[in-house]
């Protein structure tokens, strides 16, 4: 079985959706598939760059960098279409044209990584009925609303289980870690806020950390003013922004006292998944996250969380002050549990993705190869 998977962004490019594919390709070869990935990433780790995916640059010509895109991905049999529903719908539908339009065909499946409200974005989905890959209910259910006859199937993310070491700068105090990257949506400006209020109130019980501030495509859309308090509590060693691999991401999370998740949006823009979280469930640590999208379905049940409402910079200081006045709550037999069922789901991914495919293929043309 030959399977394609297109996406914008591959590698070391910071991205769940870029995290899931590198360990999904990996486990499908191991299984004895033929997969490539073809994305917009100059100097991709394990991808194959073209100009019609690079979201940095317009192509110079679309029509001819759309057919270098169709040759590319000739002869495959299952071609995936990652996050389509985002960027260029106009080209999108017609490269979903022209591989239906091939002599033989591949079959090919959206993957939804996370949602908009932009409703050209879900006219690309509905556009020649093709299937649907959601990885949380919270997607999955959204897409049923919008979309009623959807083909959708929910299928676990991957996720590399490899670790390695890392080392914090210096530390005082408790450890705080915000483990996503550094964003706007992903609520770094209301942690940042709620930090600089407890510093500038005479607060130095802890040193804030904040990942993912490299391999960026787009910017943070930080506010340069809030930039500038940041700066002097940087020179005094109390606030980081610092950057590691994703294999060293479960280190980091396993030194952190406590986590921090608070993206801003809710409604169909909400978190669609976390892998963050995820790890942060897996490891038994505890977690301040927003009620944004997948993150309250995911820590519904565990127990040492706070889920707070989304945009509220009082909320999240007041949390962060309570944990550190209080201490964080311990995780019990359930809370590991629960981080052992999301491991075996992360495991057992590549399996469900090649079964989905073999289903999708039918009887005779899904033989791995």
């Amino acid at each position: 079985m030959k399977i394609a998977h297109i996406n914008w962004i591959a590698l070391p490019t910071a991205g769940g959706d870029a995290v899931h594919i590198g360990k999904l390709v990996k486990e499908l070869r191991r299984l004895g598939a033929t997969t490539e990935v073809f994305a917009g990433t100059r100097g991709a780790l394990d991808a194959h760059y073209l100009e019609a995916l690079d979201l940095l640059t317009q192509p110079r010509d679309e029509q001819r960098a759309l057919e270098e895109l169709l040759q590319a991905v000739k002869g495959f049999d299952v071609v995936q279409l990652h996050n389509s529903q985002f960027h260029r719908p106009a080209m999108t539908r017609r490269l979903i044209d022209g591989l239906l339009a091939q002599p033989r065909p591949p079959r090919l499946v959206h993957n939804m990584h996370c949602m908009t409200d932009a409703e050209e974005g879900w006219d690309v989905l509905r556009h020649r009925g093709l299937p649907i890959i959601a990885h949380s209910r919270y997607i999955a259910d959204e897409t049923r609303r919008r979309i009623p006859r959807a083909e959708i199937h929910e299928v676990f993310l991957s996720l590399t289980m490899s670790q390695s070491a890392y080392a914090f700068p210096t530390v005082s105090g408790k450890l705080i870690l915000q483990p996503t990257r550094l964003s706007r949506w992903k609520g770094s400006a209301i942690s940042l806020q709620a930090v600089l209020e407890l510093l500038e109130a005479g607060r130095e019980d802890f040193t804030f950390f904040h990942a993912g501030k490299d391999q960026r495509i787009f910017p943070t859309g930080l506010d340069e003013a809030l930039l500038a308090r940041v700066a002097p509590w940087q020179e005094r060693g109390r606030i980081h922004f610092i950057h590691y691999s994703v294999e060293q991401s479960w280190e980091a999370i396993r030194q952190a006292d406590f986590l921090l998740h608070p993206t801003i949006d809710g409604g169909s823009q909400g978190e669609p998944f976390s892998l963050a979280a995820a790890q942060t469930v897996m490891l038994g640590k505890p977690m301040i996250a927003t009620d944004s999208g997948n993150l309250p379905i995911m820590l519904g049940g565990y127990g040492p969380k706070q889920i707070i409402p989304i945009q509220d910079v009082r909320a999240l200081r007041d949390a962060i002050s309570s944990w550190l006045d209080r201490g964080v709550p311990a995780s019990t037999e359930a809370d590991r549990a629960l981080g052992e069922s999301l491991r075996q789901g992360f495991l057992r991914s590549a399996e469900e993705h090649l079964h989905l495919y073999e289903r999708l293929l039918g009887p005779g043309l899904s033989e791995v190869a």
